[in-house]
């Protein structure tokens, strides 16, 4: 996800930069509709990798379980 992130950052900067005001790249849309796009990218996408920081994936939230419940001498299923 850090790569893509990465991608559309590049990406965007090289719209910015771009002389033209319809890009020939993107089927000759506005050069400001473009980077619009690519920001609710951007956006998404790190909203994306922030939530992922702090979630557990299934198995890693099924560990936690197991250890929790060791570490307290209870057993995890009844």
């Amino acid at each position: 996800m850090k790569d893509e992130l990465e991608e559309l950052y590049k990406e965007l900067n090289e719209v910015k930069a771009c002389d033209l005001d319809y890009l020939p790249k993107y089927g000759y849309s506005s050069k400001e509709e473009i980077i619009q796009l690519i920001e609710v990218d951007i956006e998404a996408l790190r909203a994306e990798l922030e939530c992922n920081q702090y979630d557990y994936t299934p198995d890693e939230l099924e560990d936690e379980r197991m250890l929790l419940c060791v570490s307290q001498g209870l057993p995890r299923y009844c």
